[in-house]
């Protein structure tokens, strides 16, 4: 899908701009312009505008020409960068979620403590 066909759509779901988006469910970190072969090649649907459905009618690959590059980042490699990272909850929503998140939290906390124990700090990289 072309950039400008992107925003059209963004337009058309949230006209004052003022929504969160997701990818995934996870929040957009990032927005960049990278050549089509950087990461693996870009891969492109062949669409029939003339469907009012399922309009995909083909497929390619490429590494030729640029691409725009949305990039979500989740709560769960939030954490990873910072462990003891606030985390709120709304809505109406199971313990599951915050269970998740502690686990999380534990796991990033376990990898810094091996990391330091082999000379490595992220906070302080030498």
């Amino acid at each position: 899908m072309k950039s400008k066909e992107v925003i059209r759509l963004l337009q058309e779901a949230d006209p004052t701009g003022e929504e969160e988006v997701s990818v995934g469910n996870q929040d957009v970190y990032d927005i960049a312009r990278e050549p089509a072969y950087w990461d693996g090649c870009q891969q492109i649907l062949i669409r029939d505008e003339s469907l009012n459905c399922y309009n995909v009618i083909g497929a390619k690959y490429t590494s030729e020409g640029v691409k725009i590059v949305i990039s979500p980042l989740g709560i769960d490699r939030a954490l990873w960068e910072d462990p003891d990272l606030p985390v709120e909850y709304e809505g109406n929503l199971s313990d599951d979620y915050k269970e998740r998140v502690e686990e999380w939290r534990q796991e990033a906390k376990d990898w810094d403590e091996k990391c330091k124990a082999r000379g490595y700090d992220k906070k302080n990289p030498k």
